[in-house]
């Protein structure tokens, strides 16, 4: 291709069908030829995504657990992280269906169970990924209102039954939309022979349309994060701007306790908002590819992304969140007596008990070091 331009300079045919080359199999066309996936290719992202299973059910549990066992860690902002710990945890468990779509060869007309499964595994693998890009608008509306308003207006609206209310839309409105479109004609979801894995079928005449709402379904929940997420960076800016002004000319109004406290809520920000980076990265790719109906072989690499967001998160918080970070080395570590503000009685009595033996042991070692002195 590279040659042709250089002989011809820039000519049309050849840039058009450069282009037709490179995206080969756009328009996927399923009344005519179809793109294969090889099956060296389908075993390579089987793997990939058994080891992307394991980490992720590992790295989410221990993101649960944490917060089951440190009262630091019971904030409202948590509580939402959490439920997208769980929503991951979920997605990951029912990868093993999707595995064992991508590895067998079946013929649907005699073997219908599949399509079944794979029916089944797929809406609750789309149901569990809608949860988890639901939570992150949550969690950024979170953050919105924790830092941009009083902290009167934030005790009022997050309490126990908004919370719980907003916790229970971001698994029932999902789970209403996905199961719905289907019941109403508008895709049919099962084994995609095209694929080779578990999906919305391909050759459904709908397919397109299904994939359409699917995409257009996120307007709502991305237009809630840059809305979010811009008036923090905007709130921030001007904060910003007001401390210097603030020290400059020696006005201290502020105390020490709140400028850390309000430094502390910056980076927890910071470090959600790669969360949502991470988030974008991997889900950005496929949405693109079904709105732009890409090749076979595109989508199951953009599919194969999708997964990766499932084992990012935990990577996140035990390296960049500070409180997070502390408990996961305590929990992996085994060292129960040091995890702070603990939340059982066991944990509590571990404390104690490790601080009986430090002060027996000082005892002894004072003990030892009298005699000592007197047989000296």
């Amino acid at each position: 291709m590279y040659c042709d331009f250089i002989d011809t300079g820039f000519d049309l045919q050849v840039f058009v069908a450069a282009i037709q080359r490179l995206t080969a199999g756009m328009g996927n066309d399923t009344t005519g030829e179809v793109d294969f996936i090889p099956k060296e290719i389908r075993i390579v992202n089987s793997v990939i995504i058994i080891i992307l299973m394991i980490t992720g059910i590992a790295g989410n549990s221990l993101v649960v657990i944490a917060y089951c066992l440190s009262r630091r860690l019971r904030t409202k902002t948590n509580v939402f992280v959490v439920n997208l710990a769980t929503a991951d945890i979920l997605t990951c468990v029912s990868l093993p269906v999707f595995v064992m779509s991508l590895l067998i060869e079946v013929d649907l007309s005699s073997n219908p169970w599949l399509d079944v499964l794979c029916g089944i595994e797929y809406t609750l693998l789309q149901i569990f990924v809608c949860c988890s890009f639901l939570t992150l608008a949550l969690i950024a509306a979170n953050r919105y209102v924790l830092l941009t308003k009083l902290q009167e207006t934030y005790e009022w609206l997050y309490q126990k039954r908004f919370i719980a209310l907003s916790l229970c839309f971001s698994w029932l409105y999902p789970t209403l939309f996905i199961i719905l479109l289907p019941v109403f004609g508008v895709g049919h979801i099962g084994y995609d022979k095209n694929l080779h894995a578990c999906g919305a079928r391909t050759d459904h005449p709908k397919s397109y349309l299904y994939d359409m709402i699917i995409v257009c379904n996120g307007i709502l929940p991305i237009s809630l994060i840059l809305y979010s997420y811009g008036g923090i960076y905007l709130h921030m800016r001007r904060h910003n701007k007001l401390m210097k002004y603030r020290r400059s000319t020696i006005v201290r109004n502020i105390t020490e306790a709140h400028q850390v406290n309000e430094n502390n809520q910056a980076v927890i920000t910071k470090n959600l908002f790669y969360i949502l980076l991470s988030f974008f990265i991997c889900l950005i790719p496929y949405m693109i590819s079904e709105m732009f109906n890409a090749s076979y072989l595109i989508l199951s690499y953009t599919k194969l992304m999708t997964t990766l967001n499932s084992c990012v998160n935990p990577i996140i918080y035990g390296v960049k969140h500070p409180h997070f970070r502390q408990i996961f080395r305590n929990i992996l570590f085994r060292r129960w007596n040091e995890i702070p503000e603990p939340a059982f009685g066991w944990m509590k009595s571990s404390v104690k008990s490790s601080f009986r033996v430090d002060v027996e042991s000082n005892d002894l070692q004072g003990r030892d070091e009298r005699v000592t002195d007197r047989g000296l």
